[in-house]
Parts: structure tokens; C-alpha cells; sequence
């Protein structure tokens, strides 16, 4: 074979502009193909996601009794962007984030899933030094038509009645404690009544936690068991002003103070 004939040749055909705008549209016309065959078959194969069979609520643990496979078109995952869990190794055993709740028949994204250590970090352990939390009893007109939520700054008022002979006179229906931050309103069943639902309803408001100085704590305990008088302790909202620069809790009727503490020691 002669390699110069065939050099110049070759050389011939690549000096035409016309056989190489040819040459060139069938090489762009092959890679345009290779990448139109390979985006189709992405979309259309099928891939295998997990989905929730029932709610699942926050802070509990993802077990394989509550999670199932399906298969969807890869068209659906690029939709979703990368926060759409894919792994069964990203979800079983994982935790509901604080403040999250899976709805029956979605699927699982990362911003809704935690690890256990994670899970257990809450706003209850996370508590400043000598504080400690106190359960209120609420409905839902004390919270305002279920409007008093988390991280939320109210003041603790208190309607006081003496028990006597003469029977129940009020002496006392003011503010007692200001700037509490409320942590969690909850339902009977312990349930946040912000991100859980019973049956597609909204929960009914029971408790509401807050979290006070351990010597508050101890003086809302006395006034709540107190025999010879009648306390109830309701709260009151503060404004969205001041829960961006609120001040620490503190007590603000004395007298009152020093009443309760008077009649446990007399109880005593």
C-alpha cells in the first residue's frame, strides 16, 4: 500500500470545505442522537423510592413497617431536586425532624429527616443552667383560639381566690410572671399541636411548656396545689416587638408571692 497516495488523499478530502461541513454534520448529528437516546432512557427507566404508608409525626423513629417501595420514571426525580431521598439506607431508622411531620403517601426529603442524636436535640435539652419546665393547663380560649405558639414570648397571669367562711372572694387577677418563652403546646395525648393532626383535624390545646427559673417553678407548683386557696394561672401573648428582644422571666407581683409561699407553710 502506498501511505503517500493514501496521505494526500486523505489530505484532499479534508482541504474540501464541502466534505468537511459533510463530515461535521454527521458527527454532530450522531452525538445529538447518543444524547437524545440517553436522556429518553433516563426518563423513562424506572426507579425504585420509598414512600410513607401512614403519618408519621416528629420525633419518631422511620421503622420498615411504615415505609414502602414504588417504582416512578426518572422524569419525576429530576423534578424534585437533590433534597428527595433515594436510598433506603437514607431513611430507615432515621428520626422526623422537630417540627416535621410525613404526611401518608409522600415520599421522604432530607429536610424533614434526622439522625437520632439530632432528633434527640431538642429546645428541652437545650434548657439554661438552674431552669427547668413548668406544664400549664390550657384550652383552647385561654390560648386565643390555638394563636399562642411555639418560641412565642406571654406573660403568666393569675386569678386568686381565698377560700373562707364567707366563701370566694377574688383578691388578686393581674400579671404575675412576665417574658416566658412558650417551647411547645401540646394536645392530651402529648402530641404538638402545630404539626399533628388527628384524622385530618386540628388538635385540641391541653398543655402548653414553658420554661422558668427552678424557684419559679417550685412557687407555681405550691400555688397549683394550694388547699386553702384558688389559683388559676392563664397566659397572656405578648406582641412580635417585644419577642424579638424580650427580657428574662421574672416575677412580678411580690405580695402574691409571698402569699403563696405563706399558706404552704401554714399547710405545713
Amino acid at each position: 500500500m502506498d501511505f503517500t497516495k493514501l496521505k494526500k488523499n486523505v489530505a484532499r478530502i479534508f482541504s474540501n470545505p464541502n466534505t468537511l461541513t459533510f463530515i461535521l454534520a454527521i458527527i454532530s448529528i450522531f452525538v445529538l442522537y447518543k444524547v437524545y437516546a440517553y436522556m429518553v432512557t433516563n426518563a423513562i427507566r424506572p426507579t425504585t423510592l420509598y414512600f410513607a404508608n401512614a403519618d408519621i409525626y416528629e420525633g419518631e423513629q422511620i421503622t420498615n413497617d411504615k415505609v414502602n417501595p414504588v417504582e416512578i420514571s426518572g422524569s419525576f426525580l429530576s423534578s424534585q431536586g437533590g433534597n428527595l431521598l433515594r436510598g433506603v439506607g437514607q431513611i430507615y431508622n432515621k428520626y422526623v425532624k422537630d417540627g416535621y411531620r410525613i404526611p401518608q403517601n409522600s415520599f421522604f426529603y432530607s429536610s424533614a429527616v434526622t439522625s437520632l442524636d439530632a432528633a434527640d436535640s431538642t429546645p428541652f435539652t437545650n434548657l439554661k443552667d438552674n431552669y427547668t419546665i413548668f406544664r400549664l393547663p390550657v384550652d383552647f380560649h385561654s390560648t386565643y383560639g390555638c394563636s399562642i405558639m411555639d418560641g412565642d414570648y406571654i406573660d403568666v397571669y393569675a386569678n386568686f381566690t381565698m377560700k373562707d367562711e364567707d366563701g370566694n372572694k377574688s383578691l388578686f387577677n393581674n400579671i404575675f410572671i412576665k417574658s416566658i418563652q412558650v417551647y411547645m403546646v401540646v394536645d392530651k395525648d402529648g402530641y404538638n399541636v402545630f404539626t399533628h393532626t388527628r384524622e385530618g383535624s386540628a388538635l385540641e390545646p391541653t398543655l402548653l411548656y414553658f420554661a422558668v427559673p427552678i424557684e419559679t417553678y417550685k412557687l407555681l407548683e405550691i400555688a397549683t396545689r394550694g388547699e386553702e386557696f384558688d389559683i388559676e394561672f392563664y397566659p397572656v401573648p405578648r406582641n412580635t416587638s417585644y419577642s424579638e428582644n424580650p427580657e428574662e422571666p421574672s416575677i412580678v407581683n411580690e405580695g402574691l408571692k409571698d402569699l403563696i409561699y405563706s399558706q404552704a407553710t401554714a399547710e405545713n
